[in-house]
Protein backbone atom coordinates (compact mmCIF):
# COMPACT_ATOMS: atom_id res chain seq x y z
CA UNK A 1 0.00 0.00 0.00
CA UNK A 2 1.25 3.45 -0.86
CA UNK A 3 1.71 6.29 1.29
CA UNK A 4 1.33 9.94 0.40
CA UNK A 5 3.22 11.60 2.87
CA UNK A 6 3.40 15.68 2.65
CA UNK A 7 6.75 17.56 1.54
CA UNK A 8 7.93 20.14 3.94
CA UNK A 9 11.37 21.60 4.32
CA UNK A 10 13.10 19.28 2.08
CA UNK A 11 11.53 15.75 3.66
CA UNK A 12 8.96 14.02 2.97
CA UNK A 13 7.12 13.97 6.41
CA UNK A 14 3.66 12.01 8.41
CA UNK A 15 1.47 14.45 10.41
CA UNK A 16 1.00 14.43 13.82
CA UNK A 17 -2.50 12.64 13.88
CA UNK A 18 -2.00 10.28 11.87
CA UNK A 19 -5.28 11.17 10.20
CA UNK A 20 -5.19 9.81 6.19
CA UNK A 21 -7.94 9.45 3.24
CA UNK A 22 -7.78 6.97 0.57
CA UNK A 23 -6.72 8.07 -2.33
CA UNK A 24 -8.87 5.95 -5.57
CA UNK A 25 -8.30 5.52 -9.09
CA UNK A 26 -11.61 6.94 -10.20
CA UNK A 27 -11.54 4.69 -13.27
CA UNK A 28 -12.14 0.82 -11.32
CA UNK A 29 -12.22 2.71 -7.77
CA UNK A 30 -9.07 0.70 -7.24
CA UNK A 31 -7.18 2.58 -4.02
CA UNK A 32 -3.53 3.67 -5.05
CA UNK A 33 -2.72 4.37 -1.29
CA UNK A 34 -3.40 6.37 1.68
CA UNK A 35 -2.50 10.28 2.06
CA UNK A 36 -1.49 11.81 5.14
CA UNK A 37 -4.03 14.95 5.94
CA UNK A 38 -1.83 18.00 6.84
CA UNK A 39 -3.34 19.82 9.22
CA UNK A 40 -2.78 23.00 11.39
CA UNK A 41 0.54 21.69 13.16
CA UNK A 42 1.94 20.38 9.26
CA UNK A 43 0.55 23.61 7.51
CA UNK A 44 2.34 26.33 10.14
CA UNK A 45 5.96 24.29 9.86
CA UNK A 46 5.49 24.59 5.65
CA UNK A 47 4.94 28.52 5.89
CA UNK A 48 7.71 28.41 8.47
CA UNK A 49 10.00 26.57 6.09
CA UNK A 50 8.58 28.65 3.22
CA UNK A 51 9.61 32.31 5.29
CA UNK A 52 13.19 30.77 6.30
CA UNK A 53 13.67 30.19 2.52
CA UNK A 54 12.82 33.73 2.03
CA UNK A 55 15.46 34.55 4.46
CA UNK A 56 17.76 32.08 3.66
CA UNK A 57 19.68 30.68 0.19
CA UNK A 58 16.78 31.15 -2.28
CA UNK A 59 16.00 34.93 -1.28
CA UNK A 60 19.49 35.77 -2.18
CA UNK A 61 19.15 34.22 -5.67
CA UNK A 62 19.38 36.41 -8.62
CA UNK A 63 16.32 36.23 -11.18
CA UNK A 64 19.35 34.70 -13.51
CA UNK A 65 19.96 31.44 -10.58
CA UNK A 66 16.42 31.23 -10.02
CA UNK A 67 15.79 30.80 -13.57
CA UNK A 68 18.20 28.40 -13.75
CA UNK A 69 16.67 25.97 -11.06
CA UNK A 70 13.42 26.59 -12.51
CA UNK A 71 15.17 25.72 -16.17
CA UNK A 72 16.35 22.30 -14.05
CA UNK A 73 12.52 21.29 -12.90
CA UNK A 74 11.29 21.62 -16.33
CA UNK A 75 13.82 19.06 -17.83
CA UNK A 76 13.18 16.81 -15.07
CA UNK A 77 9.64 16.66 -15.24
CA UNK A 78 10.76 16.10 -19.09
CA UNK A 79 13.41 13.54 -18.13
CA UNK A 80 10.58 11.61 -15.71
CA UNK A 81 7.88 12.17 -18.03
CA UNK A 82 6.57 8.61 -18.04
CA UNK A 83 6.44 8.44 -13.97
CA UNK A 84 4.56 11.83 -14.01
CA UNK A 85 2.37 10.69 -16.86
CA UNK A 86 1.45 7.33 -14.89
CA UNK A 87 0.51 9.30 -11.26
CA UNK A 88 -1.60 11.51 -13.27
CA UNK A 89 -3.48 8.77 -15.11
CA UNK A 90 -3.71 6.49 -11.74
CA UNK A 91 -4.91 9.89 -9.84
CA UNK A 92 -7.31 11.58 -12.30
CA UNK A 93 -8.21 8.59 -14.55
CA UNK A 94 -7.59 10.92 -17.69
CA UNK A 95 -6.75 9.34 -20.77
CA UNK A 96 -3.83 8.05 -21.74
CA UNK A 97 -3.66 10.51 -24.62
CA UNK A 98 -4.94 13.49 -22.95
CA UNK A 99 -2.73 13.43 -20.24
CA UNK A 100 0.46 12.79 -22.31
CA UNK A 101 -0.64 15.60 -24.67
CA UNK A 102 -1.56 18.40 -22.40
CA UNK A 103 -1.28 17.64 -18.60
CA UNK A 104 2.36 16.34 -18.52
CA UNK A 105 4.27 18.10 -21.33
CA UNK A 106 2.31 21.83 -20.41
CA UNK A 107 3.11 21.40 -16.74
CA UNK A 108 6.52 21.37 -17.33
CA UNK A 109 6.33 24.11 -20.51
CA UNK A 110 4.52 26.21 -17.53
CA UNK A 111 8.18 26.04 -15.90
CA UNK A 112 10.00 27.62 -19.57
CA UNK A 113 7.18 30.27 -20.34
CA UNK A 114 7.68 31.98 -16.63
CA UNK A 115 11.40 31.83 -17.05
CA UNK A 116 10.86 33.70 -20.35
CA UNK A 117 8.09 36.48 -18.43
CA UNK A 118 10.07 37.08 -15.37
CA UNK A 119 13.66 37.47 -17.73
CA UNK A 120 12.10 40.04 -20.02
CA UNK A 121 9.95 42.06 -16.99
CA UNK A 122 11.47 45.79 -17.75
CA UNK A 123 12.17 47.42 -14.69
CA UNK A 124 11.52 50.70 -15.82
CA UNK A 125 12.89 53.97 -15.13
CA UNK A 126 13.05 57.64 -15.90
CA UNK A 127 14.55 60.71 -14.91
CA UNK A 128 12.29 63.98 -14.17
CA UNK A 129 13.29 67.64 -13.28
CA UNK A 130 12.44 68.65 -9.83
CA UNK A 131 11.15 72.33 -8.88
CA UNK A 132 14.23 73.20 -7.83
CA UNK A 133 15.64 72.64 -11.43
CA UNK A 134 17.68 69.33 -10.25
CA UNK A 135 17.11 65.93 -11.24
CA UNK A 136 15.26 62.95 -9.68
CA UNK A 137 15.49 59.44 -10.86
CA UNK A 138 12.44 57.48 -10.39
CA UNK A 139 12.55 53.44 -10.81
CA UNK A 140 10.31 50.36 -9.87
CA UNK A 141 11.92 47.69 -7.75
CA UNK A 142 10.71 44.26 -8.30
CA UNK A 143 11.31 42.25 -4.93
CA UNK A 144 9.15 38.92 -3.70
CA UNK A 145 5.61 38.77 -2.10
CA UNK A 146 6.84 36.75 0.03
CA UNK A 147 5.10 33.02 1.02
CA UNK A 148 2.02 32.14 -1.76
CA UNK A 149 -0.49 29.47 -0.97
CA UNK A 150 -1.55 27.39 -3.81
CA UNK A 151 -4.65 25.59 -3.33
CA UNK A 152 -4.78 23.07 -6.79
CA UNK A 153 -8.38 20.95 -8.35
CA UNK A 154 -7.79 17.64 -8.34
CA UNK A 155 -8.47 17.37 -11.62
CA UNK A 156 -5.77 19.26 -13.40
CA UNK A 157 -3.28 18.36 -9.91
CA UNK A 158 -0.20 18.87 -12.22
CA UNK A 159 -0.55 21.45 -15.06
CA UNK A 160 -2.96 24.45 -12.07
CA UNK A 161 -0.36 24.04 -9.91
CA UNK A 162 2.57 24.71 -12.41
CA UNK A 163 0.60 27.18 -13.29
CA UNK A 164 0.21 29.20 -9.72
CA UNK A 165 3.70 27.73 -8.79
CA UNK A 166 5.57 28.62 -11.71
CA UNK A 167 5.44 32.53 -11.49
CA UNK A 168 5.46 33.16 -7.89
CA UNK A 169 9.24 30.74 -8.03
CA UNK A 170 10.40 32.68 -10.61
CA UNK A 171 9.61 36.13 -8.99
CA UNK A 172 11.16 35.36 -5.72
CA UNK A 173 8.88 34.02 -3.68
CA UNK A 174 8.07 30.91 -2.11
CA UNK A 175 5.30 28.34 -2.62
CA UNK A 176 3.48 26.48 -0.22
CA UNK A 177 0.74 23.76 -2.40
CA UNK A 178 -1.97 22.40 -0.71
CA UNK A 179 -3.65 19.86 -3.49
CA UNK A 180 -7.97 19.77 -3.16
CA UNK A 181 -9.21 16.39 -1.58
CA UNK A 182 -10.44 14.42 -4.63
CA UNK A 183 -14.07 13.11 -4.11
CA UNK A 184 -14.29 9.12 -3.90
CA UNK A 185 -15.63 7.57 -7.22
CA UNK A 186 -18.66 6.42 -7.86
CA UNK A 187 -20.19 3.22 -7.88
CA UNK A 188 -19.36 0.95 -10.55
CA UNK A 189 -22.14 1.35 -13.22
CA UNK A 190 -23.58 -2.46 -12.69
CA UNK A 191 -24.21 -1.15 -9.07
CA UNK A 192 -25.60 1.90 -9.75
Amino acid sequence: MKEFLNFINGEFVKNTSGSTFPNYNPVDGSLIGNTYEAGRPEVDAAVAAAKAALKGDWGRLAVTERCKMLDALAIEINRRFDDFLQAEIADTGKPYALASHVDIPRGAANFQIFIDTIKSASTESFSMRTPDGKTALSYGVRVPRGVIGVICPWNLPLLLMTWKVGPALACGNTVVVKPVKKPPPPPPCWAR
